[in-house]
């Protein structure tokens, strides 16, 4: 990951690397947004081949070879909104910005890749890695043929797994992971730095593990895996160890129809210790998804920094 930042900032012109550059104290590495508009670093659109690939080299130090597929169809969708809008808002897929914070190789360093409805945020801290917050959303979440063939559905995984395990729920477990019928506007830590500060976020309401069948439990891990595997295996691993450590401790929570069918709004969340999965499809009639994985407490590499690196504000 050293050498592949190291490769994006050769690969800029002087103006450019300056642009992107901050030192990694700058309060800029924790204001995240996965909202469309302009951030701050260098956009794909502004570089020049050359530094464009070295992004794309960087990010699949840290995704799955998966995960990059679905970044890029995300980013296309940039295209296809433009389009359907009439360019009224003049997206492009090249609205993504790369920014560095702090000396690559350095005890603590890391790095950005954001634009509409993709964040990643990653921190290194000798030699560990924290990949949180990881927002990744798409609208049109699904597109289809002529024929009603889907032929793009980027974030199908989040969605398909998580209605598996309501539609194994009985009635009695159904009745306490399903919390409401109206659906949040948006997931409920929206781009706070750090999620703890949300009110109720903090309670396991809903249906835990601890109240579930063993096939249950197997598709909540299964839920669960479906973030973490965002990230290459090597960064993937260890978590999805602790995963299975903790998981009697997670909690479902669901919001909006028991079945949902296609178009209705649907909301939910997975809780556990330090990992908190959210999920809402509610805008353009079900059809606009947002979902992040984050660590309570531990974003931005907190876990990982001294006591006086951990301000988040």
């Amino acid at each position: 990951m050293d050498q592949a930042a190291e490769h994006v900032l050769d690969a800029l012109p002087g103006n450019q690397r300056a642009s992107l550059c901050f030192p990694f104290d700058h309060p800029e590495r924790c204001a995240w947004q996965y909202t469309p508009g302009p951030r701050r670093g260098v956009s794909l659109a502004d570089m020049g081949r050359k530094p464009t690939k070295a992004v794309r080299q960087l990010l699949t130090t840290v995704l799955s070879q998966a995960a990059h597929t679905r970044v890029a169809a995300i980013t296309g969708l940039e295209d296809v909104l433009d389009e359907s809008e009439g360019g009224s808002r003049d997206r492009h897929a090249g609205d993504y910005w790369t920014a560095i914070f702090g000396e690559p190789g350095d005890s603590a360093w890391g790095w950005r890749f954001e634009g509409h409805h993709v964040s990643i945020n990653v921190t290194v801290a000798d030699g560990a890695v924290s990949t949180t917050p990881f927002f990744l959303g798409a609208n049109p979440a699904s597109v289809n043929d002529e024929g009603g063939r889907s032929v793009s559905r980027p974030l199908g995984p989040e969605e398909d797994v998580a209605i598996a395990l309501l539609g194994r729920l009985d009635d009695d477990q159904r009745k306490r992971a399903v919390v409401s019928d109206a659906v949040p506007t948006d997931i409920l830590s929206g781009e706070l730095p750090d999620p703890t500060s949300v009110v109720g976020l903090g309670a396991l309401t809903g249906l835990p593990a601890s109240a579930m069948r063993a096939d249950q439990v197997s598709l909540l891990r299964a839920l669960a895996a479906v973030y973490v595997n965002r990230l290459g295996r090597e960064l993937a691993e260890p978590v999805l160890a602790r995963l299975d450590r903790e998981l009697p401790a997670f909690c479902f929570v669901w919001a909006g129809p028991a079945s949902p069918a296609p178009g209705q709004p649907h909301y939910y969340r997975l809780e556990g210790p330090r990992f908190l999965a959210e999920f809402d499809n509610r805008q353009n009639r079900a059809n606009h998804i947002h979902s992040v994985w984050r660590d309570p407490g531990g974003d931005f590499g907190a876990r990982l920094l001294p006591e006086g690196d951990r301000d988040l504000s």
